[in-house]
């Protein structure tokens, strides 16, 4: 809830992510940056008109094109938003905010940016996110007010992970004036200074050797380095002295079941022709047709996990995911039963829901029926609905009465301190970001 009275000066407020972006920004803020990107669209587009042959295909002007019609659409709304405005709008600009600190900064690394070079491998979504567009919305907001560049801390352990593009991004968010004063105004701009793109030969996921464009290389490496000493400072878990034991990772080679075998030829057949009739489904829709990569991901990475998750007509198997894992699972807890030592396990696909088959319940009632861990040793991370029972679940890990605990990334994998008998932890399927809870 936001309170219309400023008389009270508080000296912080600390908000969840979620919390943050249900806060409503300044309608003139979000006009200017969007006429901001619409510039570098229609900057785009002209240079794209000096240019011939495979440098100007149709296929990228018409993606700048659309994208000059989304902002133009974002732009009118706006300013019919700024015309019918009440007096007694509260938004972020009149809450006088001067500072911000962003912990897990990396959840707002998919922010908007404009490049011609839409072959290119690797960059990333370039519409961006609505999260990272509002932190970019009250960034410019305090530092349009306070005239200079900066006015937030970001706090990550992986600040740059994915793309070379997150390195730009950063800059974007925190060096706007400084990026300006350099001339400076898009990715592209910033990669013909300091990256290079080059075509290389790599392997398709369906096992084609293709052309690949990528930006490989930075160059001016020392003037890069010293622009991004000059925001970042960073300590290593050796520099502050962090007590934690040496992790060691095993990587369990499942060999696929019959089942599996026979869906992964469907899914070759799949990514060479876009005939999504041979997965089951209906034919790819246009804007289906540029994801067909995603859906073919998408599709393996629940192929991989249990089959169950591509249709219930797939039968359980011993030699799939669930059934190896809860062998994994029973044999460090009979093995560190004397010690109550406890066990994560981490899947962000088929996550728990009550009344409804799922690989978290799936996996449970193997660990219970086949190796007989009592259930209620067994807990979901989902089911702990206030922050009251989360606590108490915690607790509850620590004392070693929950021996093993399933959770997401997003639920379990960040701010648990739930480790202290911790001796394993299991990935069901790929994490696409660090845990921290052991």
């Amino acid at each position: 809830m936001l309170s219309k009275r400023f008389d009270k000066k508080w000296d912080c407020v600390i908000l969840t992510h979620d919390q943050f972006g249900k806060i409503p920004q300044s309608p003139e803020i979000q006009q200017e940056i969007f006429q901001t990107e619409l510039d570098s669209v229609e900057e785009n587009l002209c240079i794209l008109e000096n240019q011939t042959g495979k440098a100007a295909s149709k296929r990228m002007r018409r993606g700048l094109e659309v994208r000059k019609n989304n902002l133009e659409v974002k732009l009118e709304t706006l300013s019919e938003q700024i015309k019918n405005r009440t007096d007694d709008t509260v938004d972020y600009k009149l809450m006088g905010i001067d500072h911000l600190f962003v912990d897990e900064s990396h959840q707002f690394k998919n922010l908007m940016f404009t490049t011609r070079h839409d072959r290119v491998a690797g960059l990333g979504n370039p519409e961006g996110s609505q999260r990272a567009m509002n932190m970019l919305f009250a960034l410019r907001t305090m530092q349009e007010r306070k005239d200079k560049d900066l006015c937030a801390t970001f706090l990550s352990g992986t600040t740059i992970s994915n793309s070379l593009t997150e390195l730009y991004l950063l800059f974007k968010y925190l060096r706007p004036k400084e990026l300006e004063k350099q001339e400076i105004r898009s990715f592209d701009a910033w990669a013909a200074i300091f990256a290079k793109k080059t075509t290389d030969f790599e392997f398709s996921v369906t096992n084609q050797i293709v052309a690949k464009e990528r930006f490989r290389y930075f160059i001016k490496v020392p003037e890069l380095a010293a622009f991004y000493n000059e925001i970042t400072d960073f300590r290593t878990a050796k520099d502050i002295g962090i007590d934690r034991p040496e992790k060691k990772e095993i990587l369990h080679n499942i060999p696929p079941t019959p089942q599996q075998e026979a869906f992964i030829g469907k899914l070759m057949q799949f990514a060479n022709t876009g005939d999504a009739t041979i997965l089951g489904r209906p034919p790819l829709s246009e804007n289906e047709e540029k994801a067909k990569m995603l859906i073919a991901t998408d599709y393996a990475r629940k192929m991989a996990l249990d089959m169950r998750m591509i249709s219930p007509a797939y039968d359980d198997h011993v030699d799939n995911k669930a059934s190896h894992c809860a062998a994994k699972v029973a044999e460090y807890y009979n093995k560190y039963d004397a010690q109550k030592g406890t066990q994560f396990v981490f899947s962000d696909l088929g996550t728990y829901k009550p009344n409804e088959w799922n690989p978290y319940s799936e996996i449970k009632r193997k660990l219970v029926e086949d190796h007989g861990i009592p259930a209620h040793e067994i807990r979901f991370i989902q089911e702990a609905k206030t922050e009251k029972s989360r606590k108490a679940m915690i607790e509850a890990m620590n004392e070693g009465r929950i021996r093993v605990l399933f959770g997401s990334t997003s639920m379990l994998g960040t701010g648990v301190n739930a480790q202290k008998r911790a001796v394993a932890l299991h990935h069901c399927d790929i994490p696409w970001v660090r845990h921290e809870v052991a």
